[in-house]
Parts: C-alpha cells; sequence; structure tokens
C-alpha cells in the first residue's frame, strides 16, 4: 500500500507568466460632460479593445500547455460578460445586458493587443468575467486538449460550466468485438468432435481454464486485457505453450491443432484501442461462460473503468474575474505601445470605477490568468533492476521501459470561476472522468521520443498535462502507463505483463499531506487552477504493476507511490512507485 508519509508536492503560481491581459474600451461617441455621470437607461457605444501579453506557448507537450519559456500562442476569446457588480463576480449575480461575443478580435500593434468595433455597453457595469481559449495547436484533441463550454444564453453564472471531453462513448468498438469473437473461436475449438473445454488431457484443461481465465466454480472467467497488443501476446504464448506439450493421444493432437490453426487465422492487428485514443488497459474482455464480450462499463463480475469516462486533457484556457478603470478621456489607441500594463493602467482616471455615458474607454484591472492547472511529471533514476509479483528481477536499462501516457483521475466538472464547487452538481462520480494524455514524447508535437524509465539518469525534462482543478480534500489517483520492451514477460498484480504490451503504475496524492502549508489558499487541494503540480516519479517495483487499468473510484486500488510534502521554493514532489 502506499506509504502517505513520503509525499513531496509543488505547487507554482501560474502556469506561465502571464502578467497582463487589458480589456479597454474606447468610445464611438463624443463627450458630453466633464464629469462622470449615469443614465441607466441609455447604452453607450464603444469600441471594445483588449491585450495580451506576450508569455509561453502550450500543452501536452511545453509549446501545448505555453510553459515558461515557450512561445505565446494567442487567444481566442469566447466571452466577454458585463456586470454591474462593485467586486469580485460570483455565482448568485446576474449580467449587465449586452454580452460580448468572440471571434471579432483585430489586431492593433504589434504586440498581442486587440480591439472590437462598435460594441454597447450598459452604464452601471463595474466588472466583466471574461473567458478565451488558445487557438489550437492541433486538431487532433490527444495534442491540443478540449474542454465543453456549457454557457447559457443568459450567460448566469449558477448555470456555467466546462468539462473535459470523453475521448468514447460507452459503446463496444468494432475491433473490440472482433477481438473478442477471435477469442471466442478459440475457446471453442473442436478437435475429432472434442470440445477443448472436454479434453482428457489435464494440461490441456488447465491452459483451458487459463485462457477463460476460471478462477472459481463459476463457468465465468475473470477479466482479461482487450487491447489488440495483449491478445495477441496472450494467444502467442498460448500457441508456444501448445507447441511444446508432448502429446499421443490423437484426440489431443487433434484439439491441439484445432486451437493453434484458429490462432493463426487472424490478422487484423490495428493498435486497439490506441487507434481510437484510448490506453490499452481500458481495453477488457471477459469470458461469460459461452463467450468472450466487451466490457465496457464497472459490474459486480468486473471492477473496471467505465470507457466513456477517459477524457482528453483539458486545452488552455483563460477565464477573468475583475473590477475595471475607466477614463472619458476620447482617443486611448495611445496606451498601445511598448510599455507595461502597470503604465497602460496609469492612464485611466477612475480606479474601480463603473461605466458611464461619458466613459470613452474601460481598462480590465486584474490580468486574465489559466482557468487550468499543469500538471508536470518527471522520471527519477531507478535501480538496475526490479522485483516483479513473483520475486522475479527484470532488467531496468535505459530503454526497456517507455513512458506512453499519463492518467489522472478525479476530474469533474467546473463551474464559471473554474471551481469545481460552484459547478452543478456540487459532486457526483456520474460526472468523473479521467484524462488520459499519450502525448508525453520529450520532443514536442510531432516527437516520436519517449520518455524512458532508466537506472543511469533521471530524466532531463518534465511532461505538461493541462487539468481542471480538484476539490478540496479529495485525493487524486495519478497513472504511468508504460511498455513492456524488456526481454521478458513478468508478472504484476494483476495478470502477466507480455513483453510488447503496456502497463500501469498508481499512485495517489492526498491533500491531508499538505496541512501544515501555510497557504491556505491552495494546500487543500492537489489541483489549483492557474498553478502547476510537479511529481518527481521513481518506480521501485514491479510488483503492483496493472496490464487493466484499475478502477480509479476503487478504495482497492493497490498504490506504487510514496509522496513526500513539498510546495513552491522546494525540491519537486518525490513519488516512489
Amino acid at each position: 500500500m502506499q506509504d502517505v508519509s513520503k509525499k513531496n508536492f509543488l505547487l507554482t503560481s501560474y502556469l506561465l507568466p502571464l502578467t497582463s491581459y487589458l480589456l479597454l474600451l474606447t468610445s464611438c461617441s463624443t463627450i458630453d460632460d466633464a464629469e462622470p455621470s449615469i443614465n441607466d437607461n441609455v447604452p453607450v457605444a464603444v469600441n471594445l479593445s483588449f491585450a495580451v501579453t506576450e508569455s509561453p506557448s502550450s500543452r501536452m507537450t511545453a509549446a501545448v500547455v505555453q510553459d515558461e519559456g515557450q512561445t505565446y500562442r494567442g487567444i481566442a476569446i469566447s466571452r466577454i460578460v458585463p456586470f454591474a457588480v462593485e467586486g469580485k463576480i460570483t455565482v448568485d449575480d446576474m449580467p449587465k445586458a449586452f454580452m460580448i461575443h468572440g471571434n471579432g478580435e483585430k489586431p492593433v500593434t504589434s504586440r498581442p493587443y486587440y480591439y472590437y468595433d462598435k460594441c454597447s455597453l450598459m452604464p452601471g457595469v463595474a466588472s466583466f468575467l471574461s473567458y478565451g481559449r488558445a487557438p489550437v495547436a492541433s486538431e487532433n484533441k490527444a495534442i491540443n486538449g478540449s474542454l465543453i463550454e456549457t454557457f447559457p444564453p443568459d450567460m448566469a453564472p449558477k448555470d456555467i460550466r466546462l468539462s473535459v471531453e470523453s475521448i468514447s462513448q460507452r459503446t463496444a468498438n468494432t475491433a473490440a468485438v472482433n477481438l473478442a469473437n477471435y477469442m471466442t473461436t478459440i475457446a471453442n475449438a473442436i478437435g475429432n468432435g472434442i470440445a477443448w473445454k472436454d479434453a482428457q488431457n489435464a494440461t490441456l484443461k488447465v491452459l483451458y481454464q487459463n485462457f477463460v481465465n476460471q478462477t472459481g466454480s463459476s463457468s465465468d472467467g475473470e477479466i482479461l486485457p482487450g487491447s489488440s497488443a495483449n491478445v495477441r501476446a496472450f494467444t502467442q504464448a498460448l500457441k508456444s505453450s501448445l507447441q511444446e506439450l508432448t502429446l499421443t493421444n490423437a484426440d489431443d493432437i487433434a484439439i491441439r491443432n484445432a486451437i493453434i490453426e484458429r490462432i493463426d487465422m487472424y490478422t487484423e492487428w490495428d493498435g486497439f484501442p490506441a487507434s481510437i485514443g484510448l490506453p490499452d488497459g481500458a481495453a477488457v474482455i471477459r469470458w461469460n461462460g459461452a463467450s468472450f464480450v466487451p466490457q465496457l462499463s464497472t459490474t459486480e463480475l468486473a471492477d473496471i473503468n467505465g470507457i466513456d469516462r477517459f477524457s482528453y486533457p483539458a486545452e488552455l484556457y483563460y477565464y477573468g474575474n475583475s473590477r475595471i478603470n475607466t477614463s472619458i478621456i476620447d482617443d486611448r489607441m495611445a496606451s498601445y505601445t511598448n510599455r507595461e500594463w502597470s503604465q497602460v493602467l496609469a492612464d485611466y482616471e477612475y480606479a474601480n470605477a463603473k461605466v458611464t455615458k461619458n466613459t470613452t474607454a474601460v481598462a480590465i484591472k486584474e490580468p486574465l490568468q489559466y482557468g487550468v492547472a499543469n500538471l508536470q511529471v518527471k522520471l527519477k533514476q531507478t535501480t538496475s533492476t526490479l522485483t516483479d509479483a513473483k520475486g522475479t528481477e527484470v532488467t531496468v536499462g535505459t530503454t526497456n521501459f517507455p513512458l506512453t501516457g499519463i492518467i489522472v483521475g478525479g476530474q469533474l466538472p467546473v463551474g464559471f470561476d473554474f471551481s469545481p464547487n460552484t459547478a452543478y452538481p456540487v459532486y457526483s462520480e456520474a460526472d468523473m472522468k479521467f484524462i488520459y494524455d499519450s502525448q508525453v514524447k520529450t520532443n514536442g508535437i510531432s516527437g516520436s521520443d519517449y520518455f524512458y524509465l532508466s537506472s543511469e539518469a533521471d530524466a532531463t525534462t518534465m511532461t505538461n498535462t493541462l487539468v481542471l482543478q480538484s476539490y478540496n480534500n479529495k485525493k487524486v489517483p495519478v497513472l504511468l502507463e508504460f511498455i513492456n520492451n524488456s526481454d521478458k514477460d513478468f508478472k504484476g498484480i494483476d495478470g502477466i505483463v507480455y513483453r510488447g504490451t503496456k502497463f500501469y503504475l498508481a499512485g495517489e496524492v492526498d491533500p491531508e499531506d499538505f496541512k501544515d502549508d501555510p497557504r491556505t489558499d491552495i494546500r487543500d487541494r492537489v489541483f489549483t487552477q492557474d498553478y502547476t503540480t510537479t511529481l518527481n516519479m521513481k518506480v521501485t517495483s514491479l510488483e503492483k504493476a496493472y496490464n487493466v487499468v484499475p478502477n480509479l473510484l476503487s478504495p482497492r486500488m493497490e498504490m506504487g507511490i510514496e509522496l513526500v510534502p513539498k510546495w513552491v521554493s522546494t525540491t519537486p514532489e518525490e513519488v516512489l512507485l
């Protein structure tokens, strides 16, 4: 079980050094009075302008998540919503009419400054909610990430919801059905009119029980990995065992030949379920007493994850909730020069103000922040050999175990402020998703180089995965996905990890371990919007390696991570697997 006394955790403020977001409103009308006045019934016609400071670029690769030092990707505004709230906008507030829709941004200078033509704001507007996303880095959602926006027509904060997007629905894929049918034809092999299950040879009987994974008196079997790679490795292992048998009985020989013939008949090895974006460990099959069937959800006999729970990572998304400064000077375009945000803000005469009929320019005071959080993972050097569940030593080397994915549990919808506490429903396991980040190469979106588990050195860089803020006081499971490229099969916690197949090592981050940290605003949760959580992960054993992704909602999931809680300005979290 996990030793939670050794957790080390790093939260770094801001995903990127995004230091300012300027929203400027410049009036198209003339000034009637020298002093501000309010007429609530007449909208003010304005040109809406805003700016985003240059900062790193974005996700799953450092460029996609806009990690520090990367190129700024830009912003595409989704919504800018005015409120007559003289303070922070809350979930029960209502907008002050005239929402500004995005996609009309025009560049003002060579800096990332933009404006909109002829917008209308009602007098009394004192604050804004703003939403925007980075332009897509790729049409592939596994690379770019994805968030589902739920924006009601009236933009009431209580009805705004953002959530990660499922990769697949809970329906059986054709490839999954074909693989299950292939396994069924093998299980039902007949030689000389005798079914394999009725063979008289004791070894053939044991091989049958192992094949359908029967461990008790029930005719049903336990779950088996259902990916193309696992099915192929499993059936080839069976073929090797059959070929090594010394048989003399004609019926036994006929049964063996029939099984091998059916093993050799299948050729559609298409890389399922990676071919549809899912982790290999999400594909599960089970013998129901008569045939193999794909398992799509948790049942009494299959304690697994529903395949629709696996989602793309979050995408790079921006959010603002701020008061405004205003000006009655006719033209503020001169502010768009090579200046710092504090200098631009100083040009506005009225701080924490309201829009009046005389207002010509409005600046959102606070920077637009990242609505999402960033998880960084770094693989630490391990020992030269690791022990599996049978006590066998497996050589680690430097390229035997590529890291092919990261799975992050506990992802629930968030509300208008990117907090799950304001989403509807506030908490429901039915909405729980598990992010699967398959883009963990070392050299960018189009890269082919893996991070490797190594006995010689730590990884020199970290992975980046964008996630949503987690609930306060909720544990979050994090799994690493590796390929077994070593020279041997090994025994994990739930079965054999064959050469060429993927396996999973699980850990769990518990906010309770950070209760003594003085930063009360972030210490009670694993992921916080606009912050980076860093995990240094060290594999110490293969004993708890899974060949199927374990049920991430199950308290029985075996943990292989030890964490030492430390935060900003300390070393990242040490995670032992």
